[in-house]
């Protein structure tokens, strides 16, 4: 079976199956660790859908969000990001809380956190700058052995280009987040955690103000 090349991209950042020491978490958030033992994280299953209208500047949304859908869990997400990715598209990142896992209480004290501090903090500005490098990390559009850039199907470099960018944003997110909640005293890879996942949501416009449709050319 021929992969498709996200799953290549999804390979490639995918936490391990073990969770990692409990050493210096500076070594382990930090953004050029290219080749760097990733500490094991709770799965985050990220979906696609309709983009939201947001505003020319690409920080706020418009006020006619409601002809638009989000998963119902999506409505009050524990968390959102807004930005604009490198491509020129203007996209938002939903997510819940954590569910599952070895300790629900801790859990819920995670999500409680989580929450707390996408309320009070600039995670604009916490992310941002993560961004380059999980671009770099993630390495180039991913070919199959036998395509060039030139023999892909119309649309279907865009749609590369368009998953490289978000889930370099969802990693940044994620290496934030974590930063957070290690300075609250919930570290990565803590076994209360082990079986626990969540769920987020990403939607955009393109360069063009109009709903990226991530299927088209795919």
């Amino acid at each position: 079976m021929i992969r498709d090349p996200f799953d290549d991209l999804l390979d490639r950042s995918a936490p391990m199956s073990v969770p990692a020491e409990k050493t210096d978490v500076d070594a382990m958030i930090a953004d050029a660790r290219r080749s760097a033992t990733r500490p094991l994280r709770p799965r985050v299953l990220v979906a696609v859908g309709l983009a939201a209208v947001l505003t020319s500047g690409g920080l706020g949304l418009a006020a006619a969000t409601d002809i638009f859908s989000w998963a119902p869990w999506a409505k009050e997400p524990i968390g959102a990001v807004q930005f604009t990715m490198a491509n020129g598209f203007q996209c938002e990142l939903r997510y819940t809380g954590y569910t599952g896992g070895e300790d629900p209480a801790y859990v819920g004290e995670v999500n409680s956190s989580l929450e707390s501090w996408y309320r009070s903090a600039d995670i604009l500005a916490a992310v941002e700058a993560r961004v380059p490098a999980k671009l770099e990390e993630l390495g180039p559009i991913e070919l199959q052995a036998d395509e060039t850039l030139e023999t892909l199907p119309p649309g279907e470099a865009q749609h590369r280009e368009w998953a490289r960018q978000w889930l370099a944003w969802d990693l940044a997110i994620s290496d934030a987040e974590w930063e957070h909640l290690a300075s609250e005293g919930y570290p990565p890879g803590d076994d209360r955690m082990a079986g626990s996942e969540r769920n987020g949501q990403i939607q955009c416009l393109d360069e063009n103000q109009e709903l990226y449709n991530p299927g088209a050319g795919s």
